[in-house]
Order: structure tokens, then C-alpha cells, then sequence
């Protein structure tokens, strides 16, 4: 059943809001739920409880979980390094509740490591009264300094990190025939292969996605990464052990709201609710993809040396969401030791990462890996891995009628008329002569170079057998 409809029967919204919600999802291609926030058919709350997966707000210091010493190392740096007064600044930065803020502050002015230096300039309220470094609070900042560089949101500490992702695990977002139909809308895919792949994107568990290059493997991956129309909770950093491991990245993670090009934004206010733990980012599920330059070392905690903290590694990053490793087998690590680093996570749902200090610690491993190749997966893994991943998709080349659909797409989507006769001509006329294999990425290849010559010649583009031919030939390397 599809999001809407869950809504419906559990008395959330009304199908007039739906049909508002979906009015809106055409026209800015936003997850359905962010659409029934824009349109007003939900409020956040009752989405969050309907999920049942927002972070739990705090209003006192000891609601962090974080001991008070440490708290106050960092605003002392944060004061220190941006030069920050004002306690909604520093709120801007810590990324703590207002309330919570107020109270560490004091307990800064009570140990003198900051001073009072007045209101701010045309106010006499309290809350806006500006506060500097002391002498002794200099020191603190450049002892905490000297300990870590670290001068940014306050972590959430591991313990709370694990409990939420289990709350928003990727297999409570439950994908439907429809949805993922209209995440894929874009390719052209033959039904039988869209019915198998439900149950997989459903499952949670590794895929294997394997063929020919040029097929659209990496865009089938990415194209299923849409479907997923939840939100997750996403924390600036976790603190463990001492350590402070940046987790929030923004190549990697979306947030809700943030306005995109040519799209209206979502009021901020509609989407997170007030009494949240500022700690954390509402985000769309997240999607990473690392290719022929993964190495084992991204696959742990980075720490540098310099400034002393860490960096989260790809995959818990991705928590949550879809970890794309893209052309598997072209690493220069092994693909023995790429695979054999999965097995443990991908069997018992749980991944053991390494602190600079030696000290390992474990998080529930949560999301949809998805594995793409161009190679013979029975070259590349032996019948144990292959077990492992419960879902393999062999990509193939698309036969004469696909092809034709594409073609077909891809001149619509240039502005061009589509001509069947030239796409008669070209198949003879090339393919056979070159014994070429079709593929799915020929017809948007060929057809930006048409594009290109048309417009360099100050025409407008056309599907002519000529422009197509001198486009094609592009296709083949000539020795």
C-alpha cells in the first residue's frame, strides 16, 4: 500500500489533501510526504508519530548525555574561534536548545571562563546580553584547543545514535509496485525485471546489479535510491569513547526543506518541530556511492591528526539509506578483501569500526548495499559470497523494441521528433555493418552529439540519418 493510502486509513489525512499532495509531487518531484507537509494535508507531528522515529527533544543540560566538562571545552572554542557573544550565535553553532545554552552559559560565567560585556547595541533585554572570554576562559579554549580542533555542534553520544537508527530503519519506508514505477519512470525497463526488484528495494538487504557496461546499472541504482520517501534523523557527530567523529556530510546527506533550484521552499518551521534535538538533520535517506576509488581505509574511521577528530567512513554515513559500491572489480584493492569486509555486516546486521586509539565499537548496520559490475560476478566472488547477496540482477542489453522506446524518450526529451525510418536506417546502416551490441546509453550519447553539431551550425536539432551516422561513429575506436 502506498504512503498516501496508509495515511488515509489511519485517519491522517483526507484523500482531498492526497490529491493536493500529488499535485504538488508533479510539480516539484518531491517525496510525497514533504508534499503533504508543503500543502498543508499533515503536520510534521502527526507524520512523526504516524513514523514514530523523531528524535526526542531535551531542555536540560544533562538530557545530552554529555558530561558538562566537556560541553564546556566546547563552547570556550566555539567563543574562541568565531568570536561568537551572543547566546543565539553560539546556539547557532553548539547546536543546542536556547534553554540548554542559557545554562551552560552560566555555568561558564560562574567558573569565570566568560564575562558579561553588555547588551547588545539598541537592546536591553537580557537574553541579548553579549559575553567574552575571560583570561582564564582563553586558556581553557586553547588547552581544549591543543586536545581537539573540534569546534562545532555538540555530538549526540553512541548510546542514542544506535537507538535511533534502529527507529528509522530502511525497511520500515515500504516501497510499492507504484512507487518504485514512478522512481524508475525515467528508464525504460521491462516489467518483469521492475516486479523483482520490489521485494529486493523492500528487503533491506545487498543487491547485485551485473551486465554489459552502458546499460544503466548505476542509473537503475540511483533511480531506486528515489523510492525511498521516509525521512531519517541524521546527527552533526557522535562522541564515543572521547573521540568526536563527524557523521552529517553534505554530499551525501539532503535536507528536508532546503530549497533546490527553481523549487519553492518548504517552510523550515513546518519541518521540524520546535522542541527537537537541534543535534540532529532531518534528511531525505541518504545515498552514497564510491566507485573505482574505494579502498578499505574508506570503509573505517578516518582520524586526523592534526586537527584531532575524526570523519565518519561511507557506509555509516549511509545508514539508514543506499550505499552504492559502482564498478566492483575495478578497485585497486582486491575485490576479495572489499567483499570479505561485507560479510560480517551484510549476516548479522551489525559493522565493528576501529577509533584511532585501537578501540573498536559496533552499530546496527542498517540500509540497502547495492553492488554494480560490469565483470562476471563468478569471476569476481566465489559461491559462499555470492550467497550472501540474496539479490542478483543481470542487466542485459536492451532488445530492438527497448531500444526504440528509448530512442524514442530520449528525442522527446531533446525537443526532437522522432523518426522511425531513420532509426531503421541506423541500425543497418551501423550496427550490423560494425556488428555493434546495442546498448541503453547509445541513444542520449549520439543524441548530444547532434545537439552539439546543431548548434553549431545555428540549426535546430533533428533526428536526420546523416547528423545520426557521423554520431554513432563516435561509438567505435578505430585502430
Amino acid at each position: 500500500m502506498a504512503l498516501g493510502n496508509e495515511l488515509i486509513d489511519a485517519g491522517l489525512i483526507s484523500q482531498e489533501g492526497l490529491n493536493a499532495a500529488l499535485e504538488e509531487q508533479d510539480q516539484s518531484g518531491l517525496p510525497l510526504g514533504e508534499c503533504l507537509l508543503a500543502v498543508g494535508a499533515i503536520t510534521t507531528d502527526q507524520l512523526d508519530t504516524f513514523f514514530s522515529y523523531a528524535v526526542p527533544p531535551i531542555t536540560r543540560l544533562q538530557d545530552t548525555g554529555l558530561e558538562t566538562a566537556f560541553l564546556l571545552d566546547l563552547l570556550v572554542k566555539i567563543m574562541f574561534v568565531y568570536g561568537h557573544e551572543s547566546k543565539s550565535a553560539i546556539c547557532d553553532e553548539i547546536k543546542l536548545p536556547f534553554g540548554v545554552v542559557e545554562e551552560l552559559v552560566e555555568i561558564a560565567r560562574e567558573r569565570r571562563l566568560i564575562e558579561a560585556l553588555g547588551s547588545s547595541e539598541g537592546s536591553t533585554l537580557i537574553t541579548d546580553i553579549r559575553y567574552g572570554l575571560s583570561d582564564i576562559g582563553r586558556e581553557a579554549a586553547n588547552r581544549a584547543l591543543s586536545r581537539s580542533q573540534y569546534a562545532g555542534p555538540a555530538p549526540v553520544t553512541l548510546e542514542n545514535y544506535r537507538d535511533q537508527i534502529l527507529r528509522q530503519r530502511i525497511v520500515n519506508d515500504r516501497v510499492d509496485h507504484e512507487r518504485l514505477q514512478r522512481s524508475l519512470s525515467h528508464l525504460v525497463l521491462d516489467d518483469d525485471l521492475l516486479n523483482q526488484l520490489g521485494p529486493s528495494v523492500n528487503s533491506g538487504r545487498a543487491m547485485l546489479l551485473y551486465g554489459a557496461p552502458g546499460n544503466g546499472k548505476t542509473t537503475l541504482a540511483v533511480g531506486i535510491t528515489r523510492s525511498f520517501e521516509q525521512y531519517v534523523y541524521v546527527p552533526h557527530a557522535v562522541y564515543v569513547s572521547g573521540h568526536i567523529i563527524n557523521i552529517y556530510d553534505r554530499t551525501i546527506h539532503t535536507v528536508v526543506g532546503a530549497p533546490a533550484a527553481n523549487d519553492k521552499p518548504v517552510s523550515s518551521s513546518r519541518l521540524r518541530r520546535s522542541d527537537e534535538d537541534p543535534r540532529w538533520v532531518r534528511c531525505q535517506r541518504p545515498v552514497a556511492i564510491t566507485g573505482g576509488e574505494l579502498t578499505l581505509d574508506m570503509l573505517d574511521v578516518s582520524h586526523d591528526a592534526n586537527l584531532r577528530f575524526s570523519e565518519a567512513p561511507m557506509q555509516l554515513k549511509a545508514l539508514g539509506g543506499v550505499f552504492l559500491i559502482d564498478d566492483l572489480g575495478r578497485q585497486a584493492v582486491r575485490v576479495e578483501d572489499i567483499l570479505n569486509r561485507w560479510i560480517f555486516p551484510l549476516e548479522r546486521r551489525v559493522d565493528y569500526l576501529t577509533l584511532p586509539t585501537g578501540k573498536t565499537f559496533t552499530v546496527p548496520f542498517d540500509g540497502l548495499i547495492i553492488f554494480s559490475t560490469n565483470k562476471p560476478p563468478s569471476k569476481l566472488m566465489d559461491d559462499a559470497m555470492l550467497r550472501r547477496i540474496p539479490y542478483k540482477f543481470r542487466i542485459s542489453s536492451p532488445h530492438i523494441e527497448e531500444y526504440g522506446q528509448i530512442f524514442m524518450k530520449v528525442c522527446e526529451e531533446n525537443g526532437v521528433e522522432f523518426d522511425p525510418l531513420v532509426l531503421e536506417r541506423l541500425l543497418q546502416d551501423f550496427y550490423a555493418k560494425n556488428n555493434m551490441v546495442l546498448a541503453r546509453f547509445h541513444p542520449a550519447f549520439m543524441m548530444r552529439h547532434v545537439v552539439a553539431t546543431c548548434r553549431f551550425e545555428g540549426k535546430p536539432p533533428v533526428m536526420d540519418i546523416d547528423l545520426m551516422l557521423e554520431a554513432a561513429d563516435h561509438l567505435v575506436v578505430k585502430e
